[in-house]
C-alpha cells in the first residue's frame, strides 16, 4: 500500500510539472495530454513491475516533455489556421536547425512583403493615380514597374490605368494564398516525418 501511495505521489508530483510548463495552453487540451500521460506511466509502471520512478524515468525531463507537447499543439494549430501570426508561429517549430527556421520565417514574410506592396499599390492608386501603377518603359523589356510611392520613371508609360485596383488585390491575394498553402505544406511535411521517426525509434 505504502510502494503504491508512494507510487501514486510521484506520478502526480510529475504530472504536476508538466502541467505547469504547459500553462497558456486551453485547459481541456491540457487535461486530455495529462489523462494520456497517466494511463501511459501506469502501464510502463506495471511493465516495470510497479516501478514508477522507472517508467517516469523513461519519459525525460517534465518541461521537455511539456515542450514537445507545445510543439505539436503549435504545428497542428497552424496547418488549419487562416492567420499569417499562427502560421509563422508555426514555422518556427518546422525546422530542426536555427538556420532553417530563420530561413523558413524570412521566405513566409517576404511573400507578405509582396501581398503588402501589391495592396499598397491598390490603395495608393486611388489617391495618387497620376504615380501609382504598373509603369513600363518602352524598348526595355525588363523595365517593368511597380509605383507605390514616388514618380514613375523618366520616358515610361502606365500598362493599366485603373484596372491596376481590382489587379492588385487580386493579385494580392492569390500570393497570400499561395504564401499560406506552400508554408502550411511544409509544416505538414514535417509533422509527419517526425511523427514517423518517433514511432520508428519506439
Amino acid at each position: 500500500m505504502t510502494t503504491r501511495t508512494s507510487s501514486d505521489s510521484q506520478i502526480e508530483s510529475y504530472l504536476g510539472r508538466v502541467r505547469t510548463a504547459l500553462s497558456g495552453l486551453p485547459e481541456r487540451e491540457i487535461d486530455d495530454i495529462l489523462r494520456e500521460l497517466r494511463s501511459h506511466v501506469v502501464e510502463l509502471a506495471d511493465e516495470e513491475g510497479g516501478d514508477a520512478k522507472a517508467a517516469l524515468q523513461s519519459l525525460g525531463d517534465p518541461l521537455d516533455l511539456a515542450k514537445t507537447y507545445r510543439s505539436e499543439n503549435q504545428l497542428t494549430r497552424a496547418e488549419c489556421s487562416n492567420s499569417p501570426l499562427v502560421i509563422l508561429q508555426g514555422l518556427r517549430h518546422a525546422n530542426s536547425s536555427g538556420w532553417g527556421r530563420v530561413l523558413a520565417a524570412a521566405l513566409f514574410l517576404f511573400g507578405y512583403a509582396n501581398v503588402v506592396t501589391l495592396w499598397a499599390a491598390a490603395i495608393d492608386k486611388l489617391f495618387a493615380p497620376s504615380r501609382a501603377g504598373l509603369w513600363y518603359t518602352p524598348g526595355n523589356l525588363w523595365s517593368l514597374v511597380l509605383v507605390t510611392s514616388g514618380n514613375p520613371p523618366t520616358g515610361s508609360r502606365e500598362l493599366l490605368g485603373w484596372w491596376l485596383v481590382p489587379a492588385a488585390v487580386v493579385a494580392g491575394w492569390v500570393v497570400r494564398y499561395l504564401v499560406d498553402r506552400i508554408a502550411q505544406w511544409w509544416i505538414r511535411r514535417y509533422r509527419l516525418a517526425t511523427t514517423a521517426a518517433a514511432g520508428k525509434n519506439k
